[in-house]
């Protein structure tokens, strides 16, 4: 005979792969490790309960089982089934269930198996002696909406429960049994509903666990794409150069996330000069880190290109054309602030353009630290058609340049206190004849011993030349 399945589980699962049936079974064996030892407990309480009412209905000469032979040997064998089943649900809280999986599961399969066997007797017992022992099988019903049973666990539950109510109502059904008559046939309609409920908890949590770990696949996909997206962008950044005893250069990029929206840049153009870059695009994650690879190649493509067609391009037009580049089709309305620099190592020669970014800081020979003004324009991308002004300086043998993004001045400590610029300039002030990686070096010591350990909130980048370091 076939036993029907009401809410196809039998066709939910042998649908699934053997991957999603294997988290699924051990997702409900987690749940019924965790609910395992509080049942336990409530039987033991129950258990103390039914004693000590047994106790004094056996004072008041009321206790009467009315048994004999086999019915009363399967009624005591089943008491203490259930005593017994109370032991290794209890012990899956120990600190041995916790180190030893194997044994957690054994002990769990051995208290189920005791609770489900002696409940479904005392079931059966109840419906023999006309519905004696009510308050044992009644708890069934508990059991079935509690734990995450299979379907044919759950169908014999189910069916034992309403038979017990079901015959009781028949065999009690004269003139002074109405009332309990009544009582337990509302109980039936009650058990019904409990048998179809529990049928759909466990339907919901099937699809529940499933859906958690389709979810957990694709997160852990997600996860490695994102990984990897990290390690292009990080390869996409310049290869550290070799000192020269003309200029040092070195750069760096601290992302707040796995995907930073902070880039830096250097290159040779045509001229021999060198062209530098320090960004930060709003925002972080994802979109940042692709609106900083445009601006990246947008700024080196237009540098590139105005280095061929003259041999002094202006700093000031390069970057106005690369605003114009990035507002096209910047529909999120993205924006970028940066330092634009181009180095002339032969001369000391530095022009550089503010775009809405923070000052540069030149670090003399001598270790004197100051920041460099300049006209701040728009942040790049914004809007099109504005215009921006280049600044010169002239370096000096052993002058370092040193440009940052906002993720080091507004870096916080535990007092939630920002690093800023003051203290950028006290990091640096007396580090006379450092090359640019031991200038960038001392200022990221300076912040990670500021922030304590805090949570790095922005990205951080910086990037330094020094003007002739082996004659500094």
């Amino acid at each position: 005979m076939q036993i029907p399945d009401w809410l196809g589980e039998s066709r939910v699962m042998s649908a699934l792969s053997a991957d999603e049936r294997r988290h699924v079974e051990e997702r409900q064996q987690q749940a019924n490790a965790s609910l395992a030892p509080y049942i336990g407990l409530a039987c033991l309480i129950f258990f103390s309960a039914m004693v000590i009412i047994d106790i004094e209905r056996y004072r008041e000469h009321l206790f009467n089982l009315s048994l004999s032979g086999i019915a009363y040997s399967l009624v005591a064998v089943c008491h203490i089934t259930l005593a017994l089943s109370i032991v290794p649900a209890l012990a899956l809280k120990s600190r041995r269930a916790a180190e030893d999986r194997t044994l957690a599961a054994r002990w769990l399969r051995w208290h189920q198996v005791l609770l489900m066997g002696s409940l479904l007797t005392v079931g059966c017992v109840a419906v023999l002696l006309d519905g004696k022992f009510m308050r044992l099988g009644s708890v069934l019903i508990v059991v079935n909406l509690l734990y995450a049973l299979a379907w044919r666990c759950r169908f014999a539950v189910n069916a034992t429960s309403v038979l017990i109510s079901s015959v009781f109502v028949l065999r009690n059904g004269a003139g002074e049994a109405l009332l309990p008559m009544v009582a337990f046939g509302e109980m039936a309609a009650v058990i019904c509903l409990c048998a179809i409920g529990g049928a759909v908890i466990h339907r919901d949590r099937v699809q529940f666990y499933l859906a958690q770990y389709r979810e957990s696949l694709y997160l852990a996909r997600l996860r490695e794409e994102i990984s990897v997206a990290a390690q292009l962008q990080q390869s996409m950044l310049p290869a550290p150069w070799p000192a020269t005893h003309e200029f040092a250069v070195h750069g760096l990029m601290r992302p707040a996330k796995d995907i930073g929206g902070d880039f830096y840049d250097h290159f040779i153009i045509q001229n021999g000069a060198v062209c530098l870059v320090a960004a930060d695009v709003c925002g972080k994650g994802i979109p940042a880190g692709l609106f900083s690879m445009s601006a990246k190649s947008a700024m080196r493509a237009t540098t590139i290109q105005s280095s061929t067609a003259t041999a002094a391009p202006d700093p000031g037009r390069l970057v106005a054309g690369v605003n114009n580049l990035l507002h096209e089709g910047n529909e999120d309305l993205l924006f970028v602030t940066a330092i634009y620099a181009l180095y002339q190592p032969a001369s000391g020669q530095l022009d550089f353009v503010n775009a809405g970014h923070v000052k540069p800081l030149l670090l003399n020979r001598d270790g004197h630290a100051r920041w460099l003004d300049a006209p701040k324009g728009c942040a790049l991308g914004a809007r099109a058609g504005r215009t921006y002004s280049a600044v010169r300086i002239d370096l000096q043998v052993g002058d370092t340049v040193l440009l940052i993004t906002d993720g080091i001045t507004e870096a916080l400590n535990t007092e939630f206190e920002e690093f800023g610029m003051d203290r950028v300039m006290q990091a640096l002030e007396g580090a006379a004849g450092i090359d640019a990686k031991a200038c960038i070096e001392r200022l990221l010591s300076a912040v990670d011993e500021f922030t304590g350990g805090v949570e790095q909130s922005d990205d951080i980048t910086c990037i330094a030349v020094c003007h002739q370091p082996a004659w500094g």
